[in-house]
């Protein structure tokens, strides 16, 4: 005899469950333990003497980076946004306008 559908619907709702508890717990768990070794060439890797630390790249970042100023004030940010923003609105109504047209005399 077939399998009903609400059978089939019930058991793969009981695998899902499963596998979302799954991830769940996965997510909590001690990652050291489970972590896999992972043969690296040693040609590719890095000696001690190559590696740089963190603070050093950001260091680095801050003295070559010049400081950003686009020149424009909060003020004309504003009246700018407000400006597109009004063109937005008016270029909405236009398009709802054409649409009432068009369904009302076609």
């Amino acid at each position: 005899m077939a399998e009903k559908r609400s059978d089939y619907r019930r058991q793969q709702s009981r695998k899902k469950g499963k596998k979302l508890l799954h991830h769940i717990r996965s997510a909590f768990a001690d990652q050291d333990s489970t972590e896999e070794k992972v043969d690296v060439n040693p040609e590719f890797q890095r000696t001690q003497t190559e590696r740089r630390s963190f603070t050093d790249d950001c260091q680095e970042f801050a003295n070559n980076s010049e400081p950003i100023d686009t020149g424009l004030s909060r003020e004309d940010k504003s009246l700018r946004l407000k400006k597109r923003l009004n063109r937005a609105i008016l270029i909405v109504f236009v398009l709802i306008i054409l649409v009432l047209l068009a369904l009302f005399h076609l």
